[in-house]
């Protein structure tokens, strides 16, 4: 005996098969076409933008690593042994004498 039921499935895939090919029909294939290409340049105008973010970032590190260049020369400046001993004089601070000086041992 033939199974009937296994038959009408078959017919139902097929209808459902027709069915959905009448709806992506060749004019939704266009607008599936539009969508993709709409999405593609999208992406690339981010990605663009973000470049351009990226090179503005770029360009304020380069001038932060300079002002650190240049304050880490500040505080070397300041920080020299030649210009200390000169604002000591200036305030008429003296050099301890060799009696003056006690070592102290911290065990």
């Amino acid at each position: 005996m033939i199974d009937v039921n296994n038959i009408v499935l078959i017919k139902n895939k097929s209808k459902i098969y027709q069915i959905i090919k009448s709806i992506f029909s060749k004019s939704s294939y266009f607008f599936v076409i539009v969508a993709l290409l709409l999405l593609i340049i999208s992406t690339r105008a981010y990605i663009t933008k973000i470049g351009y973010e990226l090179a503005v970032n770029n360009e304020i590190s380069k001038e932060i690593k300079l002002e650190n260049k240049i304050l880490h020369s500040e505080i070397s400046k300041l920080k020299s042994n030649s210009r200390l001993k000169k604002e000591a004089l200036k305030n008429n601070m003296k050099f301890p004498k060799k009696e003056d000086i006690k070592i102290l041992i911290y065990e």
